[in-house]
């Protein structure tokens, strides 16, 4: 969270990043957009991929997705 607010603080970012804004967002993706993910998840159509290579490694893995 604090990552958000400075980044708003330094001009980038949402309008609207305060603390208060982000913990309503927060609680409104647990509460509505988790939910989706685990259904999706249950029934194997979530792919999850390591975001912390290079990005054509990443790109490579997810067109290998999309092929199958």
């Amino acid at each position: 969270m604090c990552r958000c607010l400075s980044r708003g603080a330094a001009g980038s970012g949402r309008t609207d990043d305060n603390e208060e804004s982000l913990k309503k967002r927060f609680e409104t993706y647990l509460s509505s957009t988790m939910p989706i993910i685990h259904h999706f998840e249950e029934i194997d159509k979530v792919h999850k991929i390591d975001a912390n290579r290079e990005v054509g490694q990443i790109f490579s893995e997810v067109e290998k997705l999309f092929e199958n």
